[in-house]
């Protein structure tokens, strides 16, 4: 390898892992959360909503993260059968609502294909990927959920 940073102290060897496992991607993100931990400890609760059928098969959904006073959307789905009915919008309200009980000042998430739905739910962009797919944008959005501390109310 062109860059090998194992070159650069003895006894050290490095491997390219082109299907890394769930443990190594485990490992490292410890010890980047322990590193981090030094000045911001890590502040994290996973959540999920999950809209299912009476046989349990899963209809649409939402799974996120709490921390540093953030709610983070990493998935939101609802079945193409389910679609235009609301169920997305109502499994987001149930989000922000969760986050605002948590302490939460703010949401974020991205997207590349649902950026005109959550910007009728009151997200803004903040920042884009271009060609992130291919010929795509990846937009990055937040929203406000609750003023900021000092604001009057309007």
């Amino acid at each position: 390898m062109k860059h090998d940073p194992a070159s650069l102290i003895a006894g050290l060897h490095l491997t390219f892992d082109p299907g890394p496992s769930v443990k190594t991607r485990r490992t490292l993100g410890a010890a980047i959360n322990a590193f981090n931990a030094r000045t911001a400890p890590l502040d994290l609760e996973r959540f999920a909503l999950l809209l299912r059928d009476d046989a349990g098969k899963l209809a649409a959904g939402l799974s996120g993260a709490l921390s540093w006073s953030w709610l983070f959307v990493d998935a939101l789905w609802v079945s193409d059968q389910l679609r235009g009915r609301g169920i997305g919008r109502a499994l987001m309200a149930g989000a922000e609502d969760y986050a605002r009980t948590k302490h939460c000042h703010s949401a974020w998430l991205d997207t590349f294909q649902a950026r005109g739905f959550y910007e009728q739910l009151g997200y803004e962009r903040f920042g884009v990927l271009d060609d992130y797919p291919p010929g795509q944008s990846r937009h990055f959005l937040r929203k406000r959920l609750r003023p900021a501390q000092g604001s009057l109310p309007g």
